[in-house]
């Protein structure tokens, strides 16, 4: 009986081991999730006035031709920018990427992986890796987004690829959020035409020069940073889980070693007993 003893308490030291890991790993996710969800927020709130200013100047006036609105239909290869993260323990959010990225990329496709899991899940995948950007881990990494944002607007600009799309995690709220493939050039901006016109300074075309490709820098960075927040609200709800497991499978094994030690008495007892009625 003591052998059941001390296996149990061995379990029991084991979990309460694993608890301390998981409540911990929770308050950090739970910290690092309300930083960069205020960031997010901040973030849209920028983003909606860039996104009404662009719409307004893009649908009062003649049609601008700008590189950045229009498809190049000289190559038929994509880019696809896939965002996953470094770190694991976040559920199922980095199987839920790769599950669309399989389903979209193709093998003349070229792709930059952002992410330790990313570079190691498409190790030997087919299409084209770009690995200038292999050292990216979270959108703390700003220097390597600026070279990465202008990497993707020199190419694009240079006739390299068709559309440039990036897949990332889309954050409904905290406990939902969902991969998906967005386009990011061509932009697909559509605003509707004003009765009357905003008067436009300098001019209209300095306008969309400057707008567009600042449009594209942004909608790259907000789609980092939502991605981001969604890792860390993954992460967050994978460890409450495991910790709420590791509380319900304490109050198990404290069950079972209590009536184990109870037996264990009552045994004990009986032939102490035993002993006494024989003698």
């Amino acid at each position: 009986m003591s052998l059941q003893l001390n296996k149990i308490k061995s379990r029991i030291k084991t979990v309460k081991g694993a608890y301390k890991v998981t409540s911990a790993m929770k308050l950090v996710s739970t910290a690092r999730l309300s930083k960069y969800k205020n960031k997010m927020l901040a973030n849209k709130e920028y983003q909606s006035y860039l996104d009404e200013i662009t719409k307004v100047v893009l649908a009062n006036g003649k049609k601008i031709d700008s590189p950045f609105l229009k498809e190049n239909l000289e190559t038929h290869k994509n880019l696809y920018i896939i965002v996953s993260s470094t770190l694991g323990l976040c559920g199922s959010y980095n199987n839920n990427i790769f599950r669309v990225a399989d389903c979209k990329i193709q093998k003349e496709d070229d792709a930059i992986l952002l992410g330790g899991k990313a570079l190691s899940y498409f190790k030997n995948g087919e299409f084209t890796k770009i690995d200038n950007f292999n050292d990216y881990h979270s959108i703390n990494d700003e220097s390597i987004i600026r070279l990465l944002v202008t990497f993707i607007q020199d190419q694009y600009l240079k006739g390299e690829y068709k559309e440039v799309h990036i897949i990332y995690t889309e954050y409904k709220n905290s406990l939902v959020f969902l991969a998906k493939d967005s386009l990011l050039l061509p932009l697909k901006i559509e605003g509707e035409k004003e009765d009357f016109p905003p008067i436009l300074e300098p001019s209209r075309e300095v306008l969309v020069e400057t707008l567009t490709p600042l449009y594209a820098k942004a909608s790259i960075y907000a789609k980092l940073l939502e991605s981001e927040v969604c890792e860390q609200a993954a992460r967050r709800n994978a460890m409450e889980n495991a910790t709420d497991n590791a509380e319900e499978i304490l109050k198990d094994l404290q069950i079972e070693f209590n009536k184990a030690r109870q037996t264990a008495i009552t045994q004990e007892i009986t032939e102490i007993v035993s002993a006494a009625n024989a003698i």
